[in-house]
């Protein structure tokens, strides 16, 4: 088993996601990125929301000020914003 193999395995066993049965690594990990498929739970939403201020009012200020502050390249970044924005 490669170094990979074994801490993909150790992560999976933290995570419980793995024991010690022999099923393989890659089914573990498709069970892992499944629990991703599909819309967010609102409780999840909302603490996401919440760690990274999403919904307040003066984080397109900030968000404006940083831009301002990042000097060459700028006018490249403001049309990828522009156009994510969109």
């Amino acid at each position: 088993m490669t170094q990979m193999q074994q801490a993909q395995r150790n992560l999976c066993r933290m995570l419980g996601l793995y024991n010690d049965e022999p099923e393989p690594i890659e089914a573990a990990l498709h069970e892992f990125i499944g629990m991703f498929n599909g819309p967010l739970l609102l409780d999840v939403s909302d603490a996401l929301n919440e760690m990274f201020n999403l919904n307040d009012d003066g984080a397109e200020a900030i968000d404006n000020a940083l831009i301002g502050m990042i000097g060459e390249g700028n006018d490249e970044l403001l049309e990828v914003v522009a156009h994510e924005a969109v």
